[in-house]
């Protein structure tokens, strides 16, 4: 997948490589899972990892297109803005990067085929040393909370001034993220390392309040004490 830029510095972000693998690895985590668990889990993992991935190529272009139509509206001078004008170029981008969220969380819920999803959600989530499928999964995962959380949230912040926008963008960038939550949650409770590993990479860039924040915000939170995650979350 190609570079993904930050959002919040316009700066090319690093690829998850040899730095974040070395943090984890030399971590005091081991792997009691038998071969057949680890099996499965690299499956899953990859399949999850595409999903993401492929969303991502969908979704980031519409994120930035609606920063830049955002930008490119505060860049005018005050009396030649048009707070419909806004409305009108960036709704349907609102909307269409709710929808691909929507299509991707589909998905992850179709990658469970065993029904590991429901099975583990009952159990303490153990923590590992990431496999390389998994920290492709927190790569790509990364980058969804990154783009998406992070432009639904720097948004909200900049059309804070402007009454009509707010007032009709605002609940859309919430609706965007909810299938943003449901994919996060789903992931963690298959594979509950994974979200560990997304947080350092988040933390990493200053970030990882995206990730708690996703929790906290819906509920999630209860789901992540349930299954440990929120130990490994530092909540």
């Amino acid at each position: 997948m190609a570079d993904i830029m930050n959002p919040q510095s316009g700066q090319e972000q690093q690829p998850f490589g040899q730095g974040a693998q070395r943090q984890y690895a030399d971590s005091e985590a081991t792997d009691d899972r038998d071969e057949e668990t680890i099996r499965k889990d690299n499956e899953l993992a990859e399949r999850l990892s595409i999903i993401i991935e492929d969303a991502n190529k969908r979704v980031v272009p519409l994120t930035r297109m609606i920063r830049e139509n955002i930008e490119g509206f505060f860049a005018k001078k005050e009396e030649e803005r048009d707070e419909g004008e806004l409305i009108k170029a960036v709704k349907p981008l609102i909307e269409q990067a709710e929808k691909e969220l929507h299509t991707a969380n589909g998905a992850v819920k179709g990658a469970d085929p065993d029904s590991r999803l429901s099975n583990r959600a009952t159990r303490h989530a153990q923590d590992h040393r990431a496999t390389p499928e998994e920290q492709r999964l927190a790569a790509a995962l990364k980058v969804m909370i990154e783009e998406v959380g992070g432009t639904i949230e720097w948004a909200k912040n900049k059309l804070d001034s402007l009454p009509k926008a707010k007032r009709e963008l605002g609940p859309l960038l919430d609706a965007l993220g909810q299938p943003l939550t449901q994919i996060v949650g789903g992931v963690g409770l298959l594979l509950a390392g994974v979200l560990n590993l997304v947080s350092r990479l988040l933390s990493g860039l200053g970030l990882d309040s995206l990730l708690k924040g996703l929790f906290a915000a819906t509920g999630l939170k209860s789901i992540a004490k349930a299954t440990g995650l929120d130990k490994m979350l530092n909540f």
